[in-house]
């Protein structure tokens, strides 16, 4: 486990883990005058298709922003649209995904807060993709970096394995955020010290593979000092 004061990721042209933040799914379904859970579908089938396309690019880990803590503060209406999406998902798209590609789903985030149901689905995949060692996906759900780092802390025997008990445990390379806002919104911060952050202004819905190859070109003609 890297040191403390030393934890980035390594300086390579292919990013070994990059972060999605799938914005604007609101914004497009009130374009698309469809309803939310219409739009939180088309997203999780990009997901699933990007997801496919980095792993054959040759990255290893992929982080995935689905939900805030604040999230859940939403009208109920708008929570119960993401959790029935999401629970689909993990049954149909995620499970397909992980066992095609062989990689392990992880999920990070205050899992007290969420649904008897929701988290047993969550449980599940976990359990029935533990096993897989091709590469990771963490799915950010509920996620909070605060909760993240005094859980890891409270498990830590020392203070060299508290990186070891993060919910995500290895720095993030590159991260790509949709919907026009320049801001992580609390995104794996820790983790994220040393990425390259790249915001875009479409909507996650209208984004196609090619953005992403865009992307993964530009960071590979990257000179990364990591502060030396």
């Amino acid at each position: 486990m890297e040191n403390l004061s030393d934890f980035h990721p390594a300086s390579t042209k292919i990013p070994g883990h990059i972060g999605l933040i799938p914005d604007g799914g609101r914004r497009w379904a009130a374009r698309e005058g469809i309803s939310l859970a219409g739009s939180y579908s088309t997203t999780k089938l990009l997901l699933g298709r990007f997801c496919d396309f980095l792993f054959e690019s040759g990255i290893h880990e992929i982080s995935i922003y689905l939900s805030s803590i604040q999230n859940f503060r939403r009208q109920q209406s708008e929570i119960e649209a993401f959790n029935n999406v999401s629970k689909i998902a993990f049954a149909n798209e995620i499970y397909h995904l992980a066992e095609r590609r062989q990689v392990r789903i992880v999920v990070a985030g205050k899992r007290e807060i969420l649904t008897g149901d929701y988290l047993k689905t969550i449980e599940s995949i976990e359990s029935i993709t533990s096993g897989f060692q091709k590469g990771t996906v963490n799915l950010c759900i509920a996620y909070n970096p605060v909760e993240e780092l005094i859980e890891s802390i409270l498990k830590a025997e020392n203070k060299s394995s508290i990186l070891e008990n993060l919910w995500v445990k290895t720095p993030v390379d590159l991260i790509i955020r949709s919907g026009g806002a320049n801001l992580l919104s609390n995104f794996l911060p820790l983790q994220s010290g040393f990425a390259r952050i790249y915001f875009l202004e479409k909507l996650f819905n209208d984004l196609i593979v090619h953005d992403i190859q865009i992307i993964l070109d530009e960071f590979s003609k990257l000179d990364r000092k990591f502060g030396t």
